[in-house]
């Protein structure tokens, strides 16, 4: 079982993303994730009371951020953008970095090697975050407590700013304002590649906030795990750093996002990560302090 288990998750689920595609719906994928974790778990198998207690939770509040998200979505017309457009031509000497890179990148009808890996590298969105917390639970408990509290940290801080602030990304920025054409590369390449995705149990129209552009979770969270695992060293640091640059490079080139987007969502990582890494701070000298007193009551 100990073997046969891992395998037989694996085959099942590459038998699923041959049949019906790939489950990137969060639902879906914390599914597989459950599963998998059970399956490489199966010699701790009264664990398993302990990951469904622990995960519930975190997709609960995530999926009721998905339905927030969604639920506060307003109108196009009504989202902010001119600021962000300005703020892009500020720091690019009057041109917005998405329309100019598709100038000299894209060719509208026929896509090129980089186009295929800039659908990579966005795509790990669906999968980096929880693919990480499901090793983290799996090989030190502590550890995926502070990354779940961090990621929800993040989570809602950016639906909060959703909420403030809708906000237009540049492939829908065209409309109305003079910033040139941008076209939506990922969905495109998407296209010709046919790689189906499993829907969501609870996917519906209403869940879909086109103005959630800012900040960028897709650059927060590669910017999110090089915070959280800078101390594993130089390697891991450049990895990550090279990921988090090459998804922000993604994302303006693809016309997900302005570079603004991009900064905010680096900014709101940063202040997520310094607020959980003080509350864990704070919790371990609270918790220190009674031991300490008895220690001190114990003396001559």
């Amino acid at each position: 079982m100990v073997i046969g288990a891992p395998v037989l998750y694996l085959v099942a689920l590459g038998v699923v993303i041959a049949s019906w595609g790939l489950p990137v719906a969060r639902d879906q994928l914390f599914l597989w994730l459950a599963l998998g974790m059970a399956a490489f778990s199966v010699s701790a198998w009264r664990s398993w009371g302990v990951m469904l207690l622990e995960w519930l939770p975190f997709f609960v509040l995530l999926a009721l951020y998905d339905y927030l998200r969604g639920a506060v979505s307003v109108a196009p017309s009504q989202a902010h953008v001119l600021p962000q457009i300005d703020f892009d031509k500020v720091l690019f000497g009057g041109t917005v970095p998405s329309v100019w890179l598709q100038q000299h990148l894209w060719t509208p009808g026929h896509i090129h090697w980089y186009d295929y890996g800039v659908w990579g590298v966005y795509m790990t969105h669906f999968f980096a975050v929880w693919v990480v917390a499901a090793v983290l639970w799996r090989v030190s408990r502590q550890q995926f407590r502070r990354y779940a509290l961090l990621t929800v940290t993040l989570t809602v801080g950016a639906f909060l700013t959703y909420w403030l602030y809708p906000a237009q990304p540049p492939w829908l920025a065209v409309d109305g304002h003079s910033i040139g054409h941008v076209d939506r590369i990922v969905p495109l390449v998407w296209g010709q590649l046919g790689v189906p995705t499993i829907s969501s149990a609870y996917e519906n129209s209403s869940f879909v906030n086109t103005v959630a552009a800012m900040p960028s979770l897709h650059a927060g969270y590669p910017f999110m795990l090089m915070l959280f695992f800078w101390p594993a060293g130089k390697l891991v640091r450049v990895l990550l750093g090279a990921y988090t640059l090459a998804m922000a490079f993604t994302l303006v080139y693809g016309g997900e996002h302005f570079v603004i987007d991009i900064v905010a969502g680096w900014a709101m990582a940063l202040a997520a990560y310094a607020v959980v890494a003080w509350a864990v701070s704070l919790s371990a000298r609270r918790s220190r302090r009674p031991n300490e007193l008895v220690a001190e009551g114990d003396g001559p």
